[in-house]
């Protein structure tokens, strides 16, 4: 059982978590990247540099390889291949391969983050409010619904890349004249907390949720964490993966206000602080091993000790 992970960066405890399972059931770790330098490239079990995935036969490369190492499942990294990796499912399915990824209509509702909001506010989940429209915000700053700052990003961006805050009016039509598309959030100040979940790729039931209240972030990833449990956002998380029926990894991300937690973002991949749930018990790659052998998981979203704390270090790597 052969797995294919595309756009591995530097995600390297991640690759060998893989690995560790993988060899249990002879299985080997495949990683690509479009970068040589991709630091999880020289901890899988093999490795290819691929194009970018904005390359025209980006996908027809990724087919390719699926068929030299006998690729039984597949996965990405990244935000923006997510949606490749999507519209080509049913391709992949009929070869044998399994996209362990959530549908086309829910990777669009997470990518897009305007889109990830209105999907909020439609089913009445708290969210951060979000807009696309300077008009609306300026309106809603003069009725002092929001205030100063306010964070404005990439409505399709990812790892926290082009974020910026603004203080004022002219720093926020300035902004906007740099920007294509771009949403505006109020800056949140409350703590901010992430969910791991697992949902099964056969019976579509919710293995894991594994909640963390998070310390520090870097690049957009959970550098430090400590474990939660929380009834009242465990039950937030539950109705939102009820409504939205993703399946396989998903992490979302959450902040704690004055009147209660709200949703922030929403990521149908493996998050940056998996591995705390990873090391917790909490173990997605032997469910999708498993889900992938045709076997359904048992539900175990409540075995985890409170208070375990990760830490995230640095290390090198000379090649």
């Amino acid at each position: 059982m052969n797995i294919l992970i595309c756009s591995a960066g530097r995600r390297v405890k991640l690759i060998q978590f893989f690995k560790e399972e993988l060899h249990k059931v002879g299985g080997k770790v495949i990683a690509v990247d479009c970068d040589r330098t991709a630091a999880a490239l020289y901890h899988a079990d093999l490795y290819e540099v691929v194009p970018r995935i904005d390359h025209p036969e980006y996908i027809s490369h990724i087919k390719s390889l699926c068929n030299k190492y006998k690729i039984k499942g597949v996965l990405s990294l990244i935000d923006p291949e997510l949606t490749l990796l999507a519209r080509v499912k049913d391709e992949l399915k009929k070869d044998g391969i399994v996209t362990l990824l959530s549908e086309k209509d829910v990777v669009d509702i997470c990518y897009d983050k305007y889109l990830t909001y209105k999907f909020l506010q439609k089913h009445h989940i708290p969210s951060v409010p979000t807009y696309i429209d300077i008009s609306e915000v300026i309106k809603d700053l003069n009725n002092n619904t929001i205030d100063f700052p306010l964070i404005l990003k990439p409505r399709k961006g990812s790892a926290s890349i082009g974020i910026h805050k603004v203080t004022s009016i002219k720093e926020l039509e300035e902004a906007q004249n740099r920007h294509r598309e771009f949403i505006i959030q109020p800056f949140i100040t409350g703590e901010e907390f992430g969910a791991d979940c697992y949902i099964d790729l056969l019976n579509k039931k919710t293995i894991n949720i594994f909640l963390k209240r998070k310390i520090t972030m870097r690049a957009g990833e959970t550098d430090k964490s400590i474990a939660v449990k929380d009834p009242e956002l465990k039950q937030i998380i539950e109705n939102l993966i009820r409504i939205l029926q993703p399946v396989g990894p998903i992490d979302i991300d959450c902040f704690k206000t004055e009147s209660g937690y709200v949703v922030s973002e929403i990521n149908p991949r493996f998050g940056g602080g998996y591995l705390h749930a990873h090391e917790s018990g909490q173990n997605f790659i032997k469910n999708i091993i498993e889900n992938i052998k045709g076997k359904e998981n048992a539900i175990q979203q409540n075995d985890y000790k409170v208070g375990t704390t990760m830490i995230k270090y640095d290390h090198f790597l000379v090649v």
